[in-house]
């Protein structure tokens, strides 16, 4: 059994949720499911945490709900991590980087939104159907949630302002 973690996640309006779900439609017609965690809303991973920064994170979701606004961002790039993970990736903005840093010092961390984890022969396969159906577009980030993982648990959800 893996260790449980916290995570923070910026997550995306509906209208782009619905420009990655229709992506993720065209996966699962191929018959690409993959392993990737299902039940959470498409979002970029701002950082994870120890289970005892539970009160710490809590505080800041909140802050962070009060103190920064909404902000579009342009999703534009196909990306992999190693050969078994399939992302879409934003053009990185100062306002992205700006919220990243306020729950994290990660100078590793790369923008992301994940849309197939599986073995690299599926990926591989995967990666020119995700080619064919993606075309760059304007994305809204407008909320930032704290979940824990496994078993998933949305813990917080905060609109930005």
């Amino acid at each position: 059994m893996e260790d449980k973690i916290l995570c923070v996640l910026a997550q995306y309006d509906e209208e782009t949720q619905q420009k990655l779900k229709d992506i993720q439609q065209v996966l699962l017609e191929n018959g690409f499911v993959g392993r990737q965690t299902a039940d959470v809303p498409y979002h970029m991973t701002l950082g994870t945490f120890k289970l005892s920064d539970e009160e710490m994170l809590r505080e800041k979701v909140k802050s962070v709900s009060k103190n920064f606004r909404g902000f579009d961002i342009r999703l534009n790039n196909i990306g992999l991590f190693g050969l078994d993970v399939l992302f879409i990736a934003p053009l990185v903005n100062y306002d992205l980087l700006n919220l990243q840093k306020f729950f994290s010092d990660d100078n590793g961390w790369t923008a992301h939104t994940t849309l197939l984890i599986d073995d690299h022969e599926v990926i591989h396969k995967a990666l020119p159907i995700v080619a064919e159906n993606f075309k760059s577009f304007e994305g809204r980030v407008e909320s930032i949630s704290l979940y824990e993982f496994w078993p998933t648990r949305l813990m917080l959800e905060e609109n930005l302002l």
